[in-house]
């Protein structure tokens, strides 16, 4: 791929995040990258095309660091305090370069605003999650064989608990506008959901 075309999907991207994929108008990306309406059109046929490859692009990146996180993983606990870690780091996050460190709660309004559009996108989000849940799962398992965790725990439930939670992030920015309520409400249920399940 060429450089001016990788740049125009990342530049891109950054936009779509801050201000919406509706807001942003071909005269903004070639501000931002610096190229002419005639670059842009030697590269792309529209800007929903570059939506669609800078989603595709993030989840490939996203969907690889999250494998080599699993790799460095051990227990459980170690999966909660990385969860509660990078959320916190959301608190004054701002997009600031293309990259798997943009935390998917920024995409998903993102997401929500083209999935219309692009239903090949739910197969790219829905991928990404079973591979995530498909890794926690056999670290819970392993958990449960370490005796970190309790036997009797559901293996399958727990892990979509885990991953539901931090979902939830957003019906508490929606119900009470505060970011760091928000994040100690979601760190709270990380504590006292593993701590139902570990092995006392």
């Amino acid at each position: 791929m060429s450089s001016t075309r990788q740049q125009i999907i990342e530049t891109a991207f950054l936009l779509f995040l801050k201000k919406g994929f509706k807001a942003v108008r071909l005269s903004d990306i070639e501000r931002a990258v610096k190229i002419t309406r005639g670059t842009f059109y030697y590269h792309f046929t529209n800007k929903e095309e570059v939506v669609r490859e800078g989603l595709q692009a993030y989840y490939t990146l996203q969907n690889n660091q999250r494998m080599e996180e699993f790799d460095r993983i051990v227990t459980l606990r170690e999966y909660v305090d990385l969860t509660i870690r990078k959320l916190t780091e959301i608190d004054n996050y701002s997009a600031r370069t293309f990259s798997s460190e943009i935390p998917e709660i920024l995409c998903l309004s993102l997401i929500v605003e083209v999935i219309a559009l692009f239903p090949e996108l739910k197969k790219i989000v829905l991928t990404s999650k079973m591979l995530r849940l498909a890794k926690l799962e056999q670290l819970i398992l392993n958990a449960k064989k370490d005796g970190e965790l309790r036997d009797d725990v559901d293996t399958s439930i727990l892990a979509r608990n885990l991953l539901n939670i931090s979902v939830g992030v957003i019906n508490y920015l929606i119900m009470h506008q505060d970011v760091s309520y928000a994040l100690s409400a979601v760190r709270s249920q990380y504590e006292q959901l593993y701590s139902l399940v570990a092995e006392k």
